[in-house]
């Protein structure tokens, strides 16, 4: 018989026996592809990849965006040739939108794709990754626009952890066995919330299956045919290489864009990008501590270029603005604005999570991007939104139903509708609103960081974590929400019904003729 001092010793040994092998396996070898020029969505990117390198894993990263000050163990494989997308969008092809433009949108992106496919597929930077010896332990993507780098994580036979710097795109759902569900969950380029009334779902439904159509109808056959270039034909289909995908990382939170049904593999991570506070600039800090009636804040992103805005839209803005008693700070691109009124400051860049932290910031004024939005929930800032493309329209919608922001189209920009959308903002209802939505965005198990790289790691050690994968993911949509059985039940109901139908016409058929002979 054992004594119960070796007892005790045997099964600490068996518990702490994970944990060992864990330890025992070494740092990672980690792999990013992003091969997307816009630096918005890196900044999603940038923080799961550089936790890992602080966690002690070897991290490479192949994108358009190095570490200007890269810790031990990252190491940046650059991308060139692409223009990134900073200050690089026009205001004036906002003037005239129409109710197809979302499709535009579509187009827009798949051309991106394209691009950014073939650059990255001929790159140094790809040779290099592939030139190297040894393989990858996990390879993290961008999923967005094209599944292209699925071809070069089929040449590497690693596992794939997939991330989105926006909610899920239509294309999404099916990869992860996750349900498409058109009557409550808006498409990323529809202006709908959660709560949509007839005309919304019809438009949302016909939206989402016809964007995830043309998805699988154009994109999946021309990331094929640069991957299968680049590797030979016998490389499969990206479309199915995308079904191979075991995590899903998306830049979403329940508190701001609503509850959705989720299979395991999908791990919200929202706000991940929002780090520490750190001291604002001496100027900036002056102008926020003094404003007795607070600060408004005007910012359109990292894409967006503010002095392309036509004098008539401006002009509505600095009068507005005239009329107030707060203090704006602008990010406006030029040294100068023309009549800019003494209670107006312009800056070419802003440290906009810092500033919206500030408890003297009243309003938010934004064009509704995703890491805005994101940083307004998590300081509960009020929002006044100008969606002008892309998620920007999802994004506002959710702010509005959660009740922390109104809208202000980019086509009604003038004087008295800024004034009165800012009034709105400023109205007491709108911030305790935005505390509310802060309090659960902020109110988490574990920091958003911390559960990446924890995932990460599963994924590793389990060797793509093939439990997590539902079988869905091999279903066919028909089969997935049973359409079969559907069909089924619909036969033999209408068997059925035909035959009861067919035997009473029979019978009255022949109680009529019968009673015609006896006549």
């Amino acid at each position: 018989m054992w004594s119960p001092l070796v007892i005790v010793v045997f099964l600490a040994l068996a518990v702490s026996q994970p944990d060992e092998l864990v330890e025992a396996a070494g740092p990672l070898k980690v792999l990013g592809l992003f091969p997307h020029p816009g630096v918005s969505h890196f900044h999603f990117f940038h923080p799961i990849m550089r936790g890992l390198a602080e966690a002690g894993h070897d991290v490479s990263v192949v994108s358009h965006f190095p570490d200007k000050h890269p810790v031990v163990r990252y190491k940046d494989f650059p991308l060139t040739g692409l223009d990134k997308l900073t200050n690089s969008v026009d205001l004036k092809f906002f003037e005239k939108r129409t109710f197809y433009n979302h499709f535009l949108d579509f187009f827009l992106l798949n051309e991106w794709g394209k691009q950014a496919c073939n650059q990255t597929l001929r790159s140094e930077a790809l040779q290099q990754i592939l030139r190297r010896p040894g393989r990858f332990d996990v390879i993290i993507m961008e999923q967005f626009n094209s599944d292209c780098m699925m071809g070069v994580a089929h040449q590497l036979q690693a596992p794939v952890i997939a991330v989105s710097s926006c909610v899920m795109m239509p294309w999404h759902y099916e990869r992860m066995g996750a349900p498409l569900i058109p009557s409550y969950i808006p498409a990323v380029f529809m202006a709908q919330s959660q709560d949509m009334d007839f005309g919304g779902r019809l438009a949302n439904w016909f939206s989402t299956h016809a964007l995830n159509w043309l998805y699988k109808l154009l994109s999946v056959p021309a990331a094929d045919a640069m991957v299968q270039y680049k590797f030979g034909h016998d490389v499969p289909s990206v479309g199915e290489l995308a079904k191979n995908t075991s995590l899903f990382f998306v830049n979403q939170h329940y508190s701001l864009s609503g509850p959705k049904p989720m299979p395991p593999n999908v791990i919200e991570l929202g706000g991940i990008h929002i780090q520490k506070s750190k001291p604002l600039p001496a100027d900036l800090q002056r102008i926020l501590d003094n404003a007795e009636d607070g600060v408004i804040l005007i910012s359109w992103g990292s894409m967006i270029r503010a002095n392309s805005l036509s004098a008539t839209k401006r002009d509505g803005i600095i009068r507005a603005v005239a009329r107030l008693k707060q203090k704006v700070i602008w990010k406006w691109e030029n040294d100068t604005l023309p009549n800019q009124p003494p209670n107006m400051h312009i800056m070419k860049w802003l440290p906009q999570r810092d500033i919206l932290c500030h408890p003297n910031v009243k309003v938010f004024m934004t064009h509704g991007g995703l890491m805005g939005t994101t940083e307004a929930a998590y300081c509960g800032v009020p929002v006044v939104a100008t969606p002008m493309y892309g998620d920007q329209f999802v994004n506002t919608a959710a702010l509005v139903q959660r009740g922390m922001g109104t809208i202000l189209n980019f086509e009604d920009i003038g004087e008295n509708t800024v004034m009165r959308a800012l009034k709105k903002a400023l109205d007491k209802k709108y911030y305790d609103a935005a505390k509310v939505v802060s309090h659960s965005f902020n109110h988490r198990p574990q920091q958003a960081l911390q559960t990446a790289v924890w995932w990460v790691e599963h994924v590793a050690h389990t060797g793509g974590a093939p439990l997590l994968r539902p079988s869905a993911v091999q279903m066919s949509r028909f089969v997935y929400y049973s359409l079969d059985c559907y069909a089924l039940v619909a036969l033999i109901l209408g068997s059925v019904i035909g035959s009861w139908v067919w035997l009473l016409r029979r019978c009255c058929g022949s109680s009529s003729s019968d009673k015609t002979k006896r006549d």
